[in-house]
Parts: C-alpha cells; structure tokens; sequence
C-alpha cells in the first residue's frame, strides 16, 4: 500500500452500502494508482503503507467529474456576458477568441484547470480544436484525467455577414482535417490511463451528414462515444429548419441519420421540447447539463432534473468561462440544485444529495467512465477529494442526527475547502495548492495576454456591436 487516508467521513456514492455510501471514521488504501482498501476504523491496516495521511475532520468524495469543459476560452472570462444570446457567440464571444494565438489558449487552458482541480475536479471532460495540444501541455503536466474530445465542424470562415436564417457556409476538407485529428488521439492515447479519447462533431448545424456518417463509423469501429452539442438554443434551431427543412430539429433530423443510441453524449439540450428529451432518454442518450452556462448564455434553466426523472445517465459540466464565470465545481452544482428549485417550484429538487451524485459517479457515467472512476471502491482507480469541515465556509458540521457535511458543502459555498486532491494516487493538490504550479507568476502570464488579446480585439468587437460595446462607452463595464 503507497498511501493510506484514515480517520475521514467517506463520501464513496457506492450503491452498495445506500444512500451516498457514508463511512464514518473510514479508510482509503491506495496501490498502483487504484484503490485497494476501503474500510471504517480499523477494518483496513495500513501498517505497511508508505504514506499516511490523518483525515479526521475531512470528507473525503471521489473526484469530481466536470463532464464538459472548453477551458481555453478562460483567458477572457468576462468578456461574454449579459448579452442576448443571438449575440452571445458572434458579436461577443467571437471577436475576442479569433485574437487568441494557440499559445493564448494554453495559458487559459492551464488557468482553467488549475482552478477546476482547486475546486476538488479530478476527471475533465475537455472539449476543443486541437485538443491533443491540450493534453501535452496541460493535462499531462499537471497530472490530471481528461476526456479529450476533438471537436469537429464544417464551418467556413466567411459568416460574418450571415442572417441567422442563412446557413453556414461548410468546408468539407475543414471537416476531414479534424476527423483526422480525432482518429489520431485514439492511435496516440489508446493505453494512456488518464486519457480517454471522444469523437466531437460540435453540433448538428455545425456538420454535415455525410461526415457525421464517418464519425459515427468511426465510434462504431473504436467503442467510442461522441460528445455532441444538442438543441442548444434558437440560433441552432434557425440553422436546423434552414438546412433541414421546416418543421425538422436537431433531435428529429439526428433520428433520420440513426445517431440515438448510447454512444451518444447530448449537451444541454433545452431547445430541445419534453417529448424530445424522453426519446432522447428512450434511446440511452447519455446528457450532459452545463446550468450556469445555460443560465448566463440564454437565460434557461437546463433540464438536469427532467432528465434524471427519466433515469438517463446525467453529468455535469461548467462549459466556459466568458458569460457563466468559471470552473469552480461545487458552485456549479449548487447553482445546478438551485435553479432546478425555482424552475420546478419545488424546493425538494435536486436536493444536496443528488447533485453530489451527479457530479462524481453521474459524470463518470455520463462520459463512459464508471469503470474507473465516480466511486470510492475497490478496483476503482485512486481519485479522490479531501474537504477541510473546519473551514469557515463549511463549519460547522455535525453527524448527529444527519450528516450536515453534505448540504455544507454543496450550498455554503465548500470549494474553497479543498485541501488534498488525488489523481491516479498522485497528489495534484496538496495543501490547497495545485502541485507544481506558481501561481502569482500563471495569473500574471494570463493577464499580460489577456490584455493584449482584448487590445487586439477591439476593432472587430466594436464592428460587431454587441450589446457590451453600449454598456462599456456608458461606464457601465
């Protein structure tokens, strides 16, 4: 045994002891990068491990999974907000990120993760071009588990001039040289522990049939899922009836192309109407719910709830950080628990518990991962988050006649109490801080760029003229 956590309220979600698998005084053994012992008091000996770590007054979780991620757009956090959301991704957000150099997008990709893992966030479910660059320079550095999905779309440059009813111009070589780079990452990462590699046709609007019949091939031939952009609004749903015809919408026109099935991960899907989301469930469609982002871009609440009513795997994601915020997990699933309240009018939904569910054994599942991790079990591999209860955020706690611990951490704000965070029995944060990162000197590598990026950006951010461009010349921003 290489490290032993004793004397921890264990949060292990294992079905097998009901509930969320609460084990008081309990002990996690870990081995070759897996848990090998998990016990309470002195079930488990720890006598011949090389490292012990005194958990008492920690809670103890599996990692968190953050299902759907694209951290790179985290050196402009704030510069896509309050915005209608026609305007949200070409009069705001796109003018800003066509100024951004891949060596920008490494830097916000690292200021993403870092802040994810400081919030206890151990499986990342990244999404974006390139992605095998991420996982060099970022994710591999930092020792962190990634879903690396390669997104893939048919976009042409020239769409600046597009009415919204006006379909996108498609590049059908653009297409293939990112299916390419997709097939790619399951040839490099094909025995990689901490990477699993996702086809990512970025949205149905996005892409055309005949390469989605490739991806789809693709997956088939490699047991792959793919991660999808699904209803995600009325832009896409303009781009759909354009290109499909009237009366057609994403989920319908992905019916006729035969994508429904369980290899299929949907994101946010509130443009989608309630029967949609039961044949989207119907089919073992996994779902992927992104609530703040949602909340900030389009001014929706997902359908996290309406989908863990149909008994579909369900995870959740913090998508990106211009509009919505930021990567801090446990503020997601409160904002996931609270919206789900005032959309339902029911207090009772998604109460503490089950957003704890759904952001460790849910994700994993949602992404295909519950083999390795999203539990505290034996034979699961060793990621795992420890909680300071003592800090003022969280305390105090109690466990009599309940376990406060729970609803403390999930609604009083418990990011900041993430102490430990292990990966693959490494420590990727110790003692609050992420391993091997300065992080004054990471800050100020992402503002020097930041600013020359917004600089960069100016002319064609007033030239789009966002809704921002009125609120900055006003003072407002």
């Amino acid at each position: 045994m290489e490290l032993a956590v004793t004397g921890g309220l264990l949060v292990t979600m294992d079905d097998s002891r009901g509930g969320l698998g609460i084990v008081e005084d309990g002990t996690v053994g870990i081995g070759g990068g897996e848990i090998v012992a998990v016990g309470s008091g002195g079930d488990v000996d720890v006598s011949d491990a090389d490292r012990v770590i005194d958990g008492s007054g920690r809670a103890v979780l599996p990692g968190f999974v953050n299902a759907h991620m694209h951290t790179t757009h985290t050196l402009v956090r704030g510069g896509a907000q309050d915005v209608p959301e026609i305007e949200w991704m070409n009069g705001a957000l796109g003018p800003i990120t066509r100024a951004m150099t891949p060596e920008d997008e490494v830097v916000g990709s690292r200021l993403g993760v870092c802040e994810a893992l400081l919030s206890g966030v151990t499986t990342f479910g990244e999404y974006t071009s390139h992605v095998g660059r991420l996982v060099e320079e970022v994710y591999r550095p930092l020792g962190a588990r990634v879903a690396a999905t390669e997104t893939i779309n048919e976009v042409g440059e020239e769409r600046e001039d597009l009415g919204p009813h006006d379909p996108y111009p498609f590049d059908r070589g653009k297409g293939e040289a990112d299916l390419e780079r997709a097939h790619a990452l399951f040839e490099r990462y094909q025995s990689d522990q901490l990477v699993t590699p996702i086809y990512g046709p970025q949205a149905l609007d996005m892409i055309s049939p005949g390469l989605l019949e490739e991806i789809a091939e693709g997956a088939t031939e490699r047991d792959a899922s793919i991660h999808m952009h699904v209803a995600q609004g009325e832009r896409e749903r303009l781009q759909i009836e354009a290109r499909y015809g009237a009366g057609e919408s994403t989920v319908s026109a992905l019916a006729d192309l035969g994508l429904l099935d369980d290899r299929l991960i949907a994101v946010h899907c509130h443009g989608a109407t309630p029967d949609e989301r039961a044949r989207l469930a119907a089919a073992g469609v996994r779902y992927i719910g992104c609530p703040s982002s949602i909340a900030g871009i389009d001014g929706i609440t997902p359908p996290v709830s309406e989908f863990l009513g149909h008994g579909t795997d369900v995870g959740i994601g913090t998508d990106q950080a211009p509009g919505p915020g930021g990567h801090a997990f446990l503020r997601e699933l409160r904002t996931a628990s609270l919206l789900a309240k005032t959309d339902l009018s029911d207090p009772t939904a998604l109460p503490a518990w089950e957003a704890l569910r759904v952001g460790t054994v849910g994700g994993a599942r949602a992404l295909g991962l519950e083999d390795e991790v999203g539990t505290i079990e034996v034979g699961k591999r060793a990621d795992l988050a420890l909680f300071d209860l003592d800090r003022l955020s969280v305390a105090p706690t109690v466990d009599r006649p309940l376990h406060t611990a729970i609803p403390n951490l999930l609604y009083a704000g418990g990011g900041n109490a993430v102490e430990s965070v292990v990966v693959d029995g490494e420590f990727v944060v110790e003692d609050g801080s992420v391993v091997g990162v300065e992080e004054r000197g990471l800050v100020a590598e992402a503002t020097e760029r930041a600013e020359r990026v917004f600089a960069e950006a100016e002319g064609d951010w007033r030239a789009a003229g966002s809704s921002l461009v009125t609120a900055s010349d006003g003072g407002w921003l």
